[in-house]
């Protein structure tokens, strides 16, 4: 073969291969490619696209039901790299590791835990798994948005379902009951009767408000409450949120004003004792005073 032709080929070998390779990442990130678009992408015909994915990447590539390309059903038994981002956004762990990235990610799973730098403890939650059929009837329920029966802390309820919530390693059953959007844990469901016959028409204004929300306190209204925190434990209010719609403001000598919007008094004072006696209530005064007298009632109850 003359110099000059053996060139050429190896130049269309070089391309061949950087195409299909640039093919089999796109496919194994998950997406579902467009003949047309590869071939402008590539610059190459439409025909050559089709022999790709027909002939040269058979038993990997196939055509779904819209004519898109994607990997056939064997091929998905892996996970899309991109996946795991979304995995990570499900999870609420998308911001977990400084660098996001999914080269940082897979480093950190292919490396050896012995040998691996970081270490993440895992958070307290409740175990589900006994309820594993009861939570997913409730998750048919809100697809299909079919409402429901279930004995709740020994009552009979009536509710639509809207959303399962997880918080602070416990899940929550959002629904209405009477007029009224509420919380119900899930692990104290018990006889659940989903009726698949009565159906219901979610409110907008339910889903605005459960999508708004960073707690599982559903009222009507909240209360503003304003908060001094000492400088001892600023920095603890500061790195994260520890309320809901928490915002602060640094003092000169390095204590907080920190604000909030608590639901009900009982989703705020846990917080306060905690941090006892480095964060004070500034506002509203009687809630105050309502932690000083449970204080109070605590230590009468103790000295008996």
């Amino acid at each position: 073969m003359p110099p000059t032709t053996a060139k050429q080929a190896d130049s269309k070998g070089e391309k061949l291969a950087q195409r299909l390779s640039g093919i089999l990442a796109r496919l194994h990130q998950g997406e579902a490619l467009d003949k047309h678009q590869l071939a402008q992408q590539f610059d190459v015909d439409v025909r050559t696209i089709e022999r790709d994915l027909g002939q040269r990447l058979r038993g990997i590539a196939e055509r779904n039901g819209e004519g898109l390309w994607q990997l056939t059903r064997t091929a998905r038994d892996t996970i899309p790299a991109k996946r795991l981002h979304d995995y990570a956004r499900v999870a609420g762990t998308e911001h977990l590791f400084p660098d996001p990235s999914l080269r940082y990610l897979l480093e950190q799973l292919e490396t050896p835990e012995p040998r691996r730098t970081t270490h993440v403890q895992p958070t307290p939650h409740e175990d589900l798994r006994a309820q594993s059929p009861l939570f997913t009837q409730l998750q048919a329920a809100i697809e299909q948005h079919c409402e429901c029966h279930f004995t709740y802390k020994a009552k009979p309820r009536h509710a639509q379902p809207y959303r399962l919530i997880h918080k602070s390693g416990v899940w929550y059953l959002a629904a209405e009951e009477a007029g009224r959007l509420k919380n119900f844990s899930v692990a104290l469901i018990e006889d659940l009767q989903v009726h698949e016959a009565s159906r219901f028409v979610p409110k907008r204004a339910h889903k605005d408000y459960i999508d708004a929300k960073d707690d599982v306190w559903f009222t009507e209204g909240t209360t503003e409450v304003l908060l001094r925190v000492a400088p001892e434990v600023a920095h603890y209010f500061a790195r994260r949120q520890l309320l809901p719609r928490q915002q602060q403001r640094a003092d000169s000598d390095g204590s907080l004003l920190v604000t909030t919007h608590i639901n009900h008094i009982n989703q705020l004072l846990p917080v306060v004792r905690y941090w006892l006696p480095e964060v004070r209530i500034v506002r509203p005064v009687e809630w105050h005073e309502a932690l000083l007298d449970g204080l109070q009632h605590a230590l009468a109850q103790w000295g008996r």
